[in-house]
């Protein structure tokens, strides 16, 4: 029997990501279940910080935890494994990117504005879902430097240090963007009273990325 099935879910919740890892190194190939899991949230997110349509995400993080996957060896330990994951989902956002010539469509001197179609006012009778894609829709209109990093550090909650760490830059980088894109949100951001809510990404979904991922991993195992 599988020593996966002889863990409880909580107990496999409790473990740390280099000791899943270390378990799918050493064969335990259904451990990287818990990896997807832990992560589509977050590389969801970054994947949209970095202007990728939603109806591609699924590809990139598909494209992502596979690679991840067959590179698992490499992966020693020198940063996090976060940090290490989410440079790989960076690299397949930017090739799918370069692959249909995706664009920014916001210049960095202009404020983000909303579409006339939406009515602020009176802010009060928007319902909080309506609140919300209005902050969605002005997130995905940053300039992508900002969009990343606002994305990480305040919908994620990752620290400056953490977020410098994930995206290559300073940490001085980091709080210049960070304030930046705060400047250019301050229409609507306070309409919004948790956005650790925002770009959720649905436990269905959730369910279909990690039913392929772990597919393939097992049809590879197959072939050995």
């Amino acid at each position: 029997m599988n020593e996966i099935l002889l863990k409880s879910k909580e107990t496999l919740r409790l473990q740390s990501d280099e000791e899943i890892i270390n378990e799918v190194k050493w064969g335990n190939e259904e451990y990287f279940a818990e990896i997807i899991k832990r992560y589509n949230q977050r590389l969801y997110r970054i994947a949209i910080s970095f202007g990728i349509d939603d109806d591609d995400c699924d590809e990139v993080l598909q494209l992502t935890y596979i690679s991840a996957y067959e590179k698992l060896s490499q992966f020693r330990g020198d940063a996090r494994f976060f940090t290490w994951l989410t440079r790989i989902l960076i690299n397949e956002c930017l090739m799918l990117k370069r692959k249909n010539k995706k664009v920014i469509h916001l210049t960095e001197d202009k404020a983000v504005t909303i579409s006339d179609s939406v009515h602020l006012n009176p802010i009060e009778s928007l319902m909080e879902k309506e609140r919300k894609e209005i902050l969605e829709n002005a997130i995905r209109s940053l300039p992508e430097k900002y969009k990343s990093v606002y994305m990480l550090k305040e919908v994620e909650g990752l620290s400056v240090l953490e977020t410098s760490e994930v995206l290559a830059i300073s940490e001085v980088n980091v709080k210049v963007r960070l304030h930046r894109a705060r400047s250019m949100l301050k229409n609507v951001i306070s309409e919004v009273a948790d956005v650790s809510t925002l770009f959720s990404f649905g436990n269905e979904r959730c369910d279909r990325i990690n039913n392929k991922i772990m597919d393939y991993i097992r049809t590879q195992e197959n072939k050995t």
